[in-house]
Parts: structure tokens; sequence; C-alpha cells
């Protein structure tokens, strides 16, 4: 890939990120204390605060300062996202290690969540081309790019902010 397409990838990368991040605290923060409730499940401020450790794991994986990050087998493809994404079941249980603890509040969640974000613009940001090629195995899609890491955390705000939606319109 060359370095203007590169350029040009991390842009829209950033430029999506920073939309969905502005739709999801809008949504938090018009909700205020209600996003500390919910009927059954995660509230809202527990939602945000899941996306937050996900962005937090997946900021780490991109920069390097944590493993996870390798060269791609051989044969790999990078697939369309429509097709990756395509691939998420409609149910999806979050692993344990991303599990928010109980009572979470608003502003802390709020807080969370845009720290996380930071990181994962940052890490975005850094991202040089070489790098961009490695790959990470993703529970939910399989085997992905770093570019495609940051589309997953874009469409893993994007699902949870639906899903906080739900919840605050119940």
């Amino acid at each position: 890939m060359s370095e203007q397409a590169h350029s040009a990838r991390i842009a829209d990368l950033l430029g999506r990120l920073k939309a969905t991040t502005d739709r999801f605290v809008a949504r938090l923060e018009h909700a205020g204390p209600r996003a500390e409730q919910a009927a059954a499940g995660w509230t809202p401020a527990q939602i945000a605060v899941h996306v937050a450790m996900v962005n937090d794991n997946l900021a780490s994986v991109i920069d390097g300062s944590l493993p996870g990050a390798a060269p791609p087998p051989d044969g790999f493809q990078e697939r369309v996202w429509s097709d990756v994404v395509s691939q998420v079941p409609a149910r999806n249980d979050a692993p344990p290690r991303y599990h928010p603890p109980a009572g979470v509040a608003a502003g802390d969640a709020l807080a969370q969540f845009r720290e996380s974000t930071a990181r994962l613009s940052q890490a975005l940001s850094g991202l040089s081309p070489e790098r961009a090629q490695l790959c990470i195995k993703n529970r939910a899609v399989g085997m992905i790019t770093l570019y495609q890491a940051g589309d997953f955390a874009i469409a893993h705000m994007i699902r949870h902010n639906q899903q906080a939606k739900r919840i605050l319109e119940s």
C-alpha cells in the first residue's frame, strides 16, 4: 500500500471513530443518571465501560504495547469489511475480562469511554503502513489486519450505542 493510500485509510478510520465516539457520548450525556439504570442486563453506563475496556485492549495491540499482532499467515488476503462484519452473531457474549463492574456511575463511564477512544485514536494515528499489515485473530470475526482492528472498534461502538439506545427507550 502506498503512503498516500495508508494516510487516506487512517484518516477515514479516525474520522469514523470521531463521529461514532461523538454519537455515543451524546447519548450518554443526554441520558444523565438514567444511564445508570436498566431493567435487566448491563446499564448504558456499564456498556460504555465495556466498550472502553475493549477499546483499550485494541489500542494496546495496535500500538504494540500489548502483544498479539503477528505477520499474516501465508495466503492471507484482507477481506472486505462488510464481509467480515456480516459474520458477527446477533448475540455475542463478552469474555469475562471485558465485563464491567456493577454500579458504574454515568460520569465515570463517560470519562473511561472518552479516555479509551483518545488512546485508540492515538494508536491509529501512529500506525505505520508496515505495522498495519500485521494481523490479530478476533474471536468474533476471525483473522483481521490492524487496520481492520480499527474498523472492529468502530463497529463495536456502533453496536453498543444501539444497545444503549434500546435500553434508554424502554
